[in-house]
């Protein structure tokens, strides 16, 4: 239906009002013509007793009595027979009717033309209503077959009010929602695509090792070089696995089908949980660790996933640190948002790299690890970014590198 029950009510009420407003204008031109046919009545008696008294004073008793009482119909009759001698009946021509009779016509001719306009009008307005309606609908006829059909298109009158205005709000609403499913969909089969080939790329080498290694275990080798193939095999089969579980845990982040979970995290206990897997590299490479901040600083998100994020950007810190050198993290909070800052004493992001080191595979000119495949930062930002915050990177050329990680404050925190 493209009339609702509030507009059909309205339109019921505004034109049932006007023709109620005529009937009763109607009604009072005809009180007043009443009253001006009982005037002219009168005033035509008066003449006829101001004549016939003039001439015969004796009869004024009787003439008032006639003028003032029923008659009967004998005398009713005796008149009829009186004026049809002088052609005095229904019959009289329009040019000879008396003034009464010319009066009353007129009045209700008066009356039938006005009546006869304020109908006419009430249908030019009724017309004029349901075409504006029709015109609306054919408007968002073409604007839905125009955009269906991948034109532009700009629907007219999209702010007016009515029920008309709000389904057309709604129609511009909807569109606008399918575009950005369409838009989403198309964006998911190109990140699939991307992902399926960066996972096809990523394994490509790995597989060739374990081929050629596979071969040659078929050969005439001996029990020292096998163990050698063995151990290089399950080293190949460790990364492969590594490779795949993280490329999975990213894919899935990046596509948003990961519920995070929100609930207070405790930074401190999130800090130290993210050092564990890094507390023996730290050792070995005799790194000065030094953590501060307040106990009991707080954001809402998810202890898991974050702590995945962390334990990137902490083993990106430590690979870049030489030895002897330092980490530090400090975490802070304003009424805006909490903050971790990490800080290494390495050898720095090169200028050109820092805008690209959270992409996907890339490996920086400073990257020490052959083996590095460049997903740990892409997947902590991604991470991150998924729990309404967001991290940067600032750093110079043997300088070190200051990672900071944002978490934004919502109602509920």
């Amino acid at each position: 239906m493209f009339l609702s029950n509030v507009e059909i009510k309205s339109f019921i009420r505004n034109y049932i009002g006007l023709f109620i407003i005529t009937m009763i204008i109607s009604l009072g031109i005809s009180f007043i013509s009443v009253n001006i046919i009982k005037d002219k009545v009168v005033e035509i008696n008066q003449a006829i007793v101001g004549t016939i008294v003039s001439k015969n004073p004796n009869l004024e008793s009787e003439i008032i009595d006639i003028i003032t009482q029923a008659q009967s119909k004998e005398n009713i009759n005796l008149g009829k027979k009186v004026l049809n001698k002088y052609n005095y009946n229904e019959n009289i021509s329009l040019r000879n009717e008396p003034i009464i009779i010319k009066s009353i016509k007129e009045i209700f001719s008066i009356n039938s033309l006005f009546i006869t306009f304020i109908f006419i009008l009430i249908m030019i307005l009724v017309m004029y209503y349901f075409n504006s309606i029709y015109s609306d609908i054919k408007d968002m006829t073409n604007y839905i077959y125009n955009i269906s059909e991948g034109k532009k298109f700009e629907m007219k009158n999209k702010n007016q009010e009515g029920q008309i205005g709000l389904l057309k709000t709604e129609l511009l609403k909807m569109t606008n929602i399918l575009k950005e499913k369409v838009e989403l969909l198309n964006n998911e089969k190109i990140f699939l695509n991307d992902t399926i080939s960066d996972i096809s790329h990523q394994l490509k080498t790995p597989m060739t090792s374990l081929i050629i290694l596979n071969d040659l275990m078929y050969g005439d080798i001996s029990k020292e070089t096998k163990i050698e193939f063995l151990d290089k095999i399950k080293s190949q089969l460790n990364r492969m696995e590594w490779l795949i579980k993280s490329m999975l845990k990213l894919s899935k982040v990046e596509a948003k089908v990961i519920d995070f979970k929100s609930e207070k995290v405790n930074i401190k206990e999130l800090v130290i949980r993210s050092l564990q897997p890094s507390l023996i590299p730290i050792e070995l490479k005799n790194i000065e660790l030094s953590i501060s901040g307040d106990d009991i600083i707080t954001y809402n998100g998810d202890m898991d996933w974050s702590s995945e994020a962390l334990v990137n950007i902490i083993k990106n810190c430590i690979e870049h640190t030489p030895k002897n050198g330092s980490l530090k993290i400090n975490y802070e909070e304003n009424p805006l948002y909490s903050e971790i800052i990490i800080k290494d004493s390495g050898e720095g992001i090169d200028k050109k790299d820092l805008p690209h080191i959270f992409k996907r595979f890339y490996k920086g000119k400073s990257s020490s690890k052959e083996d590095s495949v460049g997903i740990g930062l892409a997947m902590a930002k991604s991470i991150i970014e998924s729990q309404n915050g967001e991290v940067y990177v600032k750093s110079e050329k043997n300088k070190g590198a200051e990672f900071h990680i944002i978490f934004y404050k919502t109602y509920s925190d």
